[in-house]
């Protein structure tokens, strides 16, 4: 894309130098090479050489002459590295001199295999641009690159050259401590060979900068040089005595892309002289707080974001980003860049954004790395997790497959608890609830063996503490989540995260909402057992986007336990690499199953089925062919009443790359075989080691998640230190609802709430029910998207860097829950990953499609118009919000209405209202309805929208004035305003008067603004008319008649609920007059 700046040119056979190659020396203990590279077709703007193979013993050396400097390499550098950009103007004949230095060690040899050349080069598809990154400035102007217009929409981008901004200015010398960091990429989308990279840094210590994590890989970076030379004049002209200098990059000390986060630690190999760090600031700006940015876009000489003239402001902030105006211009290479507050201090670095789209660039906080980047312990390799288990009383009710629910919830637990590896730092706790959170729980504890069998007893697994859950009561899931929390110790090594199991809708206090905040910290993954009838999916997707978790909803016991395999693999493994779910015919073996293998250090394969009278086994095959079974030297396995799995470390001999076969078989080699019937099944295998794949969620899930609301899936690779494979591929399988439960129930009406086994149903839930009676109330449809890496599906983001996305802007156009299957391949071994969410989807309540209908009431004591208000709350496609849901919205008064009594649900998705209204107010009739996360839009009978008239009037007599500015020339000027009621019906009036010249003295001359002065309300009797004129235009004004008055203009406002006729007739002392009719416009 438009970092791209650069292609690396690979050589036919290496150019090898030192005494092991048998050359004779050019002189005593040196060989030299000067090495000719291959000039761009527009000319070669740097290149940087790459030596392979290299053995320096004792305290030889290479050198390679750079044109500014030289780099001087010894062993401690190793075998392989990339030399800074090398200025090939300098040398005349364009050959790089290289040495090859012999002191007190014997032979050696080094070879150079490819180079990057740093040439102009074009954007890549969707990205219409051609870089210039040509930091040696050979030419005495500096040409500018055809700009990426992708981040600033419509040319010219709004910035200039640093040297535009004063020499004493502030931001002249933060602009100093800006520089360009050159690095080699691997092949991607953008480039099928290695190629150079651009991104802006700062310098935040003597020998430290910062940019973006997106712009790198930590492998990456060392192979980067950054100078803080890079700038003209002002006018685009070469410098006096420009001499770039570029420093090395020495070592990644801390870098981070997922999860929102967006940040790149570099320590350079030098301080650069004379240039002063910028403070890293560390708390958030405040909205609307003047900011600017200094940055290198496409590679070109240093710029200043807006020009120096102005600057910029803070739209909005948070922990995870700071957001600037769309007249904020950049493009591909100031990413990583600064954004500075007035006092010089960096704010942020630039992370994403899609102006263009309606996605303002964000900045990642400095507020939130230093947070990061303190010192703090090596990542840990342990968890603490307490599983949260429901035992109401509707957990008696069947799975869907003939079993209890509490019984799945059982052997669903067991597989996870025994999944987890004792004597390892893992602590496991468990608590359960129902009315209260209360016993049987288990506090949490170091996974051991004995504290295992405590847990879930002895095989088949179904004893222990687990085994004495018993079903009854109501349900609060507050409580359970309130009573994990306590058992969590305080903050420690160990990451903390709960597991949340339910089957309800929360009927005890304390609520999920009253609990949550002090959840902080804890990651919360939670699971839905059952369907929309029995589930508050909307609150537990909630809670786990809030709390950096995952949230699935269970169709039945089966669903549950892949979910509780696949939460193994998320919490303490490397996620999933392959998650098929499938039938068994009876008596049959399942065929095999092939996965790729991709540097993983252990395999566990999870083999779960849906009845519990019938047994499976699993064993693995090697690329090779050769069987790993259950019970194999240094293989782990266990078998439950529904589940088995096996742990297999790897290599397994000499095999671990490669095609691996999962086999699935029947239990047999006896008289009697066990029963073989027809099953359904999954197989879940979870790698250690390797990388993991992310989602980053929307924004909008720290909230909720509304119909008509933008879809951009975000999935990340990440390995342990924060790098990312190349090669990466992905799709995303989207299984959407094809019905809504608002629509449904408003279909069939609301019935009574039940009460099962002491667990209360409410009426909306109770409903569903009978209506799933006969049969699934919704299905659900399969889409599969590719996912791309392109910035526009990627939420803006500058770098790819491992991560890909598709925007899908109006693809949320029906309530329910969406589940996302990502799959991901990776590397030149085709790696696999796996990973599955759900999201809740609720209604969007659109004003504009709400329906709505009166009931006239009469007048009130106060004399203002009341009537009854019957609304059905539909989103913009029409689906509507449903019965049952009074409590979920928030219905206020417009101004100008009194509500007057509560609101009722009328049980077939409309709601009612009785107010009052007054004219005087300005506004119509009418409520506003607020959701959770979303603005209020606001809801009135159209029959009761306002007309509104804004008509000017020039009253009184202007003065000549020689010396001064006068609003109308010379004169008098008379207005009269005629007001007919054309219809049959009385109209109520409101005249407002706003004026902007008030008895010859300005008030309303821009920057100021003026507002109504004085009102009044009259009615006006059908097919009857009235006039307002100078007289009574001042009279209104100062509270009396007056017979000359100075010159008095300004605008009256007619507002009335009836469309009348306005006519204003306009006259001067010579006679003139103009009359025109004024058209009402409608609120």
């Amino acid at each position: 894309m438009s970092h791209i700046t650069g292609i690396v040119q690979v050589l036919g056979a290496p150019a090898a130098i030192g005494p092991d190659t048998g050359a004779p020396p050019t002189s005593p203990g040196v060989w030299e090479l000067a090495f000719a590279h291959t000039p761009a077709p527009g000319g070669t703007k740097l290149v940087m050489l790459h030596f392979q193979n290299v053995n320096l013993p004792g305290t030889n050396r290479l050198e390679v002459d750079l044109g500014y400097d030289t780099d001087v390499f010894t062993a401690a550098d190793g075998a392989a590295f990339w030399t800074r950009p090398v200025n090939v103007n300098a040398f005349g004949g364009g050959t790089i001199p290289v040495r090859y230095v012999e002191v007190g060690g014997a032979g050696g040899s080094a070879e150079i295999d490819r180079y990057g050349r740093g040439e102009r080069h074009d954007g890549g598809p969707g990205h219409p641009s051609f870089s210039n990154s040509d930091p040696f400035l050979p030419d005495p102007v500096y040409t500018e690159p055809t700009y990426d217009p992708f981040w600033f929409c419509r040319p010219p981008p709004n910035w200039e050259n640093v040297r535009c901004i004063p020499a004493a200015d502030l931001r002249a010398q933060v602009a100093r401590s800006v520089g360009m960091i050159v690095s080699i990429h691997l092949p991607d989308t953008y480039s099928p060979v290695e190629y150079v990279s651009t991104c802006t840094v700062t310098l935040v210590d003597a020998d430290k900068v910062i940019s973006a994590g997106h712009c790198h890989s930590p492998a990456e970076a060392l192979t980067s040089s950054v100078t803080f030379d890079y700038e003209t004049d002002c006018a685009g002209n070469r410098l006096a005595g420009y001499n770039a200098m570029f420093h090395k990059v020495a070592a990644a000390l801390q870098q981070r892309y997922d999860s929102g986060y967006d940040y790149s630690l570099l320590q350079l190999k030098t301080a650069p002289p004379g240039i002063a760090p910028i403070q890293l600031r560390h708390d958030l700006p405040d909205v609307g707080e003047q900011v600017f940015g200094i940055h290198h876009p496409n590679g070109a000489v240093k710029k200043i974001s807006l020009p120096h003239a102005s600057f910029a402001t803070v739209t909005a902030r948070n922990a995870m980003g700071v957001r600037v105006p769309t007249t904020f211009h950049v493009s591909g290479g100031s990413s990583g860049s600064g954004l500075f507050d007035a006092a010089g201090r960096i704010v942020g670095v630039l992370s994403n954004g899609a102006p263009c789209a309606g996605s303002q660039l964000l900045y990642f906080p400095t507020a939130t790395i230093l947070t990061e980047i303190a010192p703090a312990p090596p990542p840990p390799v342990t968890r603490d997790v307490v599983l949260v288990i429901d035992r109401s009383g509707s957990m008696d009710e069947p799975d869907g497959t003939g079993r209890r629910k509490i019984d799945a919830a059982k052997d669903a637990v067991s597989l996870f608890v025994q999944l987890v590896q004792a004597d390892t730092g893992n602590r496991v706790g468990l608590v359960s609830f129902s009315s209260t959170a209360g016993a049987p729980t288990f506090a949490i504890a170091a996974v051991t063996g004995a504290n295992k069998n405590t847990l879930i007893g002895g095989p088949p697994y179904a004893g222990g503490v687990i085994g004495s859950l018993t079903p009854g009561g109501a349900t609060s899931i507050g409580g359970g989540l309130d009573a994990a929390r306590g058992q969590f110790p305080m903050p420690g090594a160990n990451p903390r995260a709960i597991l949340l199991l339910t089957d309800g809708l929360q009927n005890r206090a304390p609520s999920i909402e009253s609990v949550e905040p002090a959840l902080e910290g804890i990651a919360v993954h939670a699971i839905g057992l059952g369907s929309d009838s029995n589930l508050d999916s909307m609150l537990l997707s909630t809670l786990a986007g809030a709390h950096g978790g995952l949230y699935t909803r269970a169709s039945g016991g089966l669903a549950l336990l892949k979910f509780f395999s696949q939460a193994f693999g998320n919490i303490f493994e490397a996620g999933v690499l392959l998650d098929p779910e499938r039938d068994l015919p009876a008596n049959q073996d399942a065929p095999p199953l092939s996965l790729r293998v991709c540097g993983e250090e252990r395999l566990t394969a999870v083999v779960g089925w849906d009845r519990t009278d019938a047994s499976l086994l699993v064993r693995l095959r090697t690329p090779a062919g050769n069987v790993v079974p259950m019970g194999a030297p240094g293989v782990e396995s266990s078998m439950g009443r529904n589940w088995v799995y096996l742990r297999v470390p790897l290599p397994q001999g000499a095999e671990r790359d490669g095609v691996w076969q999962v086999e699935v078989l029947r239990p047999g080699g006896s008289e009697f075989p066990p029963p073989a019937p027809a099953l359904r099944y999954f197989v879940s295998v979870i790698p250690a080691g390797g990388p993991r794949l992310l989602r980053e969620p929307e924004e909008y899930e720290r909230n909720r998640a509304y119909t008509g609301d933008d879809l951009s899936p975000l999935l990340r690779l990440r390995q342990a230190n924060g790098d990312w494979p190349h090669h990466v591929a992905m799709t995303l399988t989207v299984s959407r609802p094809d019905a809504g439960i608002g629509n449904l129930l408003s279909e069939h009406g609301l019935g009574p709430e039940q009460v099962v086994n002491g667990d209360v149903l409410p009426a909306r839930q109770a409903t569903l029910q009978a209506i799933e009676a006969n049969g699934p109330a919704i299905r659900y449809i399969d889409e599969q998207f590719i996912l791309k890496e392109d910035a526009a599906n990627t939420r803006g983001a500058f770098e790819a860097a491992g991560s890909l996305g598709i925007a899908l802007p109006d693809y949320l156009r029906m309530e329910g829950n969406y589940t996302f299957h990502a799959r991901a391949t990776y590397g030149e071994c085709d790696g696999m990953r796996e990973l599955v969410w759900t999201m809740h989807v609720d209604v969007g309540i659109d004003g504009g499609r709400t329906l709505v209908s009166t009931e006239p009431l009469g007048a009130d004591a106060d004399g203002r118009d009341c009537l009854r208000l019957t609304f059905t709350p539909r989103d913009r496609y029409g689906n509507r919000f449903g019965p049952g849901r009074a409590a979920d919205m928030t219905v206020a008064p417009r101004t100008g209405t009194v509500l007057t009594s509560p609101v009722t649900d009328l049980g077939n998705g409309s709601y009612r209202v009785d107010l009052c209204w007054d004219l005087a107010a300005g506004e119509p009739p009418g409520i506003t309805i607020g959701q959770p996360g979303r603005p209020p839009v606001v809801v009135g009978p159209a029959e009761r929208r306002l007309y509104v008239y804004s008509v000017t009037f020039v009253c009184g007599e202007q003065r000549d004035n020689c010396c001064g500015c006068t609003p109308v020339r010379p004169g008098s000027y008379g207005t009269e305003i005629n007001i007919h009621n054309v219809g049959n019906t009385a109209a109520p009036v409101l005249k407002r008067i706003i004026p902007l010249v008030f008895a010859g003295a300005v008030i309303g001359r821009e920057p100021q603004v003026a507002t109504v002065k004085t009102a009044a309300v009259i009615t006006l009797p059908p097919h009857a008319a009235t006039m307002d004129d100078c007289c009574r235009l001042q009279e209104m004004l100062l509270g009396a008649a007056v017979d000359t008055v100075a010159l008095t203009t300004g605008v009256l406002e007619i507002i009335s609920t009836v469309e009348l006729a306005v006519t204003a007739v306009y006259t001067r002392e010579d006679g003139a007059i103009d009359v025109r009719a004024i058209a009402p416009r409608r609120l």
